[in-house]
């Protein structure tokens, strides 16, 4: 069995922080708390508001970033969206204490789904690349030469020695 294939039957699935509806009143702000502790890791964000007009504002802040909405300093400072439905993902390479913060700007109450999810799986890893057919022909061509080569000198000793 391909070992890709083994690692991706193993891989741990991404694990869902929260999938719910929040009723956020105009001008208020709600978050989730998502701990990260092993890097890297990659967490997703889906939201989509299901009741209420208007837009809401989603991103995801690091501790330092949550005290600063905690003190009423919400400044846009981490990676996110805006809108009335919307995602993103981002990989994080620092553990530290993170959260979604979920911002409604607008007039009225807004009734938002959010979906967070964390994939601690091997997302930093690069991914698989080929070589050029120019050099897969050189490593073959080089291959065969050396090969060839030591089969040619390998018959001529054993030549040597089988005449005396």
């Amino acid at each position: 069995m391909n070992a890709a294939l083994l690692l991706a039957l193993f891989a741990p699935a991404p694990q869902t922080l929260t999938d719910e509806v929040f009723q956020i009143p105009a001008k208020e702000w709600r978050y989730v708390d998502v701990a990260v502790k092993q890097v890297p890791a990659t967490v997703r964000c889906e939201f989509r508001v299901i009741s209420g007009k208007g837009t809401v504002r989603v991103e995801l802040v690091n501790a330092e970033g949550l005290d600063d909405w905690k003190q009423g300093h919400g400044e846009t400072k981490g990676v996110g969206a805006y809108g009335t439905a919307a995602g993103f993902s981002h990989v994080i390479r620092v553990p530290d204490d993170y959260a979604v913060v979920i911002d409604n700007g607008g007039r009225d109450t807004a009734g938002v789904r959010l979906r967070v999810l964390l994939d601690t799986a091997e997302s930093d890893q690069p991914r698989p690349m080929y070589v050029s057919s120019e050099r897969r022909f050189a490593v073959i061509a080089i291959s065969a030469v050396v090969f060839l080569g030591i089969v040619t000198y390998s018959a001529k000793k054993l030549l040597m020695v089988m005449r005396g």
